[in-house]
C-alpha cells in the first residue's frame, strides 16, 4: 500500500526542521557510514533521516553535538534510573578506574553488588555477572537446560530477550504449537527446533504446550510485564499459573527482568507476587555502565560453581568488571524506598499527562503505565500507526524532548519537565491531526 500523501507531506516538513537544527549530527552520520554499517552499532537508536548524536547527558537533560538541549524521557532505554552523570555514581567510578579497570581475578565489588541484589530480589540465592542483558538471558536459559537436561524452551510471541539467536523467534504461520519463525535473517533453521511460542498472558496455551511435549521443556521464559510490542501488565493469576505449570512439569520458570527490575525494590516478581527459578537482569544494576546479571535458586546456580572441571563453564573478560560494580553498588544504594516513591509519583504524573494531551488534541493514543514505565502507541493496525508514532517522536525531538514508544522517568526528573512534555505533545498532536485524520480517521477523537 502506498504511503498516505498527508503523512508524506508531514514527514517532509518535520524532517526539514530536524535537518535545519542538526547539521553536525548529519555530518557525523555521513562520516559514520564510511566505517560503520548503516552508520551505527545499535539498531534501536537509528531513525530517519539520521540519528541525533549526543555530546553530554547531565541529570534529565541531554545536549546534542549541535548544542540543542533535550529533556530525556528514555534514559537509555529505561536503564539510567538516576539520570545522567549522577555525581555519586560518577565519583564512585572515578575512584575505581583510577585504580585499574579489569584484571584476571575477582574483585570485592562483585561480592558487594551480588549481596545487594540477593537481599532485594526475593528469588535470588546466588548471582553471576556478565556484560549485557542479552548474555544474562542466554546464560539463564543455558542453566535451565543444563539443570533439567532438556532442550526445549517456551517463550512468548514478540518478547525480546536480547540479540541471541536462541530467542530471536516469533510465532510461525502454522499458529501456536507449529514451528516458529526467525525474527530476522541469520537465525539458523535448527534454532527453531528448540523453541515453542505462546502468546503473552495466555497460560492455557503454555499448559497445552507442556502437555504435548512431556518431559521436554527446560524453561518457560517470560517478561513479568510485556515490554515489546506495547507495554502490558499481566492479568491477575497469569504468572501464578505459569509458576504452577512449571512445577507440575518439572520445568524452570525464568523471568527476564532486564527492564522490569525497576518496577519495585524486588522487581516485577515482587510487584506481581510470583517467584521464578531464575532471573535475568541488566540495565539499572550497572549504574549506567554495560552490565548483565543472572541468578536464582542455589541448587540451580550451583551448576556454575567454579571447580575442576566446571559443570557449566561461564567465562567473560569483562564479567563483573570493577568499574561497573562500583557504579552498580552506588546506583542500587541510591534506589531506596523514597526513590521508588518518587519514581511512582513521577510515572503516574507522566502517564496521566500523556492521556490528557491526547484528549486535548483529539488524537487517540493508547497510554499504558506500570509504575515508572509508560508505553505509548497509536491504537491502529497497519503501517500508518507506526508512521504516525515516528512523526510524533521526531517532532517532539524538534521541540527539545527525547521521547519514544516506551518512556520512563528518573530520580532526576522534575514535575515541570513532565508538564512541558505534555504541553508540547498537545501541540504536536494538534499539528498532525489533519494528516492523521486523512491517514487514519479512527485515530481522531470526536468531541
Amino acid at each position: 500500500m502506498p504511503p498516505v500523501e498527508a503523512l508524506v507531506d508531514a514527514r517532509r516538513s518535520i524532517e526539514a526542521r530536524y535537518r535545519a537544527r542538526t547539521p553536525e549530527s548529519r555530518a557525523l552520520h555521513e562520516r559514520a557510514l564510511q566505517s560503520l554499517p548503516g552508520g551505527e552499532s545499535r539498531t534501536a537508536t537509528w531513525f530517519a533521516p539520521y540519528p541525533t548524536y549526543i555530546a553530554t547527558g547531565l541529570g534529565s537533560t541531554l545536549t546534542d553535538v549541535d548544542g540543542n538541549a533535550l529533556v530525556d524521557f528514555t534514559f537509555n532505554s529505561t536503564s539510567v534510573i538516576h539520570g545522567h552523570a549522577h555525581p555519586e555514581i560518577v565519583a564512585a567510578v572515578q575512584r575505581r578506574v583510577a585504580e585499574g579497570t579489569a584484571w584476571n581475578a575477582p574483585n570485592a565489588g562483585q561480592v558487594e553488588l551480588a549481596e545487594i541484589l540477593c537481599s532485594r530480589v526475593p528469588s535470588l540465592d546466588q548471582v553471576r555477572f556478565c556484560a549485557s542483558g542479552t548474555e544474562a538471558n542466554m546464560q539463564a536459559i543455558k542453566a535451565a537446560r543444563a539443570f533439567t537436561d532438556r532442550d526445549l524452551i517456551i517463550k512468548m510471541d514478540l518478547a525480546y530477550h536480547g540479540t541471541y539467536e536462541g530467542v530471536e523467534i516469533h510465532q510461525g504461520t502454522d499458529g501456536w504449537g507449529g514451528p516458529g519463525a526467525p525474527v530476522s535473517r541469520g537465525v539458523p533453521s535448527n534454532a527453531l527446533d528448540n523453541v515453542l511460542i505462546a502468546p503473552f498472558d495466555d497460560a492455557e496455551i503454555v499448559e497445552w504446550l507442556l502437555e504435548t511435549h512431556p518431559g521436554q521443556v527446560a524453561a518457560i521464559v517470560v517478561n513479568p510485564a510485556q515490554t515489546q510490542g506495547g507495554l502490558r501488565a499481566p492479568s491477575p493469576g497469569y504468572l501464578k499459573a505459569l509458576r504452577d505449570a512449571a512445577d507440575a512439569h518439572g520445568t524452570l520458570l525464568v523471568f527476564d527482568e532486564v527492564i522490569t527490575l525497576r518496577l519495585a525494590r524486588g522487581g516485577g516478581q515482587e510487584l506481581f507476587g510470583v517467584l521464578p527459578d531464575l532471573t535475568a537482569m541488566g540495565k539499572i544494576i550497572g549504574g549506567g555502565l554495560p552490565v548483565g546479571g543472572f541468578g536464582g535458586r542455589a541448587e540451580v546456580m550451583e551448576i556454575f560453581a567454579d571447580r575442576q572441571p566446571p559443570v557449566l563453564p561461564h567465562a567473560g573478560t569483562f564479567n563483573g568488571n570493577p568499574a561497573t560494580m562500583a557504579a552498580g553498588i552506588t546506583a542500587m544504594r541510591l534506589l531506596d524506598a523514597p526513590a521508588f516513591e518518587l519514581l511512582a509519583e513521577l510515572g503516574e504524573a507522566l502517564g496521566r499527562g500523556l492521556v490528557e494531551a491526547s484528549q486535548r488534541a483529539g488524537v487517540a493514543l493508547e497510554v499504558t503505565q506500570i509504575e515508572s514505565v509508560i508505553g505509548v502507541d497509536v491504537p491502529l493496525a497497519g503501517a500508518s500507526a507506526g508512521e504516525i508514532m515516528e512523526l510524533i517522536v521526531l517532532e517532539l525531538l524538534n521541540r527539545g524532548f527525547k521521547a519514544a514508544s516506551m518512556m520512563t522517568v528518573s530520580t532526576a526528573t522534575v514535575a515541570e519537565e513532565i508538564h512541558a512534555l505534555t504541553e508540547a505533545l498537545t501541540d504536536v498532536l494538534r499539528q498532525l491531526r489533519p494528516a492523521i485524520a486523512e491517514a487514519a480517521p479512527a485515530a481522531v477523537l470526536t468531541t
